[in-house]
């Protein structure tokens, strides 16, 4: 009777699977921010154009110096916005980068235990079919000596 395989790193495969699956998911998650916040750093800097849009036409028309120079602190504070905004977009593109690196690594160990078990689930058909191949060569050898002896038995009656 041939017995089942059975791969000792199973367990071991389960919590790689798992951990694979965490990842994956800590990755969507990183990505989704990482383009929540583009979306902010690309609305800062449009702020900051119809900001600088907008002084110009002041400046064009008749304003006073100190409009001008509150409208230039604001374009000074928007700048500040849109230079933060990206910053924080770059910190995300990384983190998101290294999950994704991380996800390749535990991909990686995930496959390196399948291809252990495959590995072992070859050999293990292999021995049992060595096996069964013997006990059958057995069987015949059996077979084939009663044969004789029955022949022989029969030959001298």
């Amino acid at each position: 009777m041939a017995k089942p395989f059975r791969f000792r790193l199973e367990p071991v495969l389960d919590l790689r699977r798992r951990r694979e699956e965490l990842l994956q998911m800590e990755l969507a998650q990183a990505l989704r921010a990482f383009a929540g916040q583009q979306e902010r750093a690309v609305a800062a800097g449009e702020a900051l154009e119809a900001g600088v849009a907008a002084l110009r036409e002041r400046a064009a028309g008749s304003a006073s110096l100190l409009d001008l120079r509150s409208g230039h602190e604001e374009i000074g504070r928007l700048r500040r916005i849109m230079e933060y905004e990206r910053e924080v977009a770059l910190q995300m593109e990384a983190v998101a980068l290294e999950r994704r690196e991380d996800l390749v690594r535990a991909s990686q160990e995930r496959e390196t235990l399948v291809s252990l078990r495959d590995r072992a689930r070859r050999a293990h058909v292999a021995e049992e079919a060595r096996k069964e191949q013997g006990e059958l060569d057995e069987l015949a050898t059996r077979r084939a000596a009663r044969a004789r002896s029955g022949a022989g038995k029969g030959a001298a009656a």
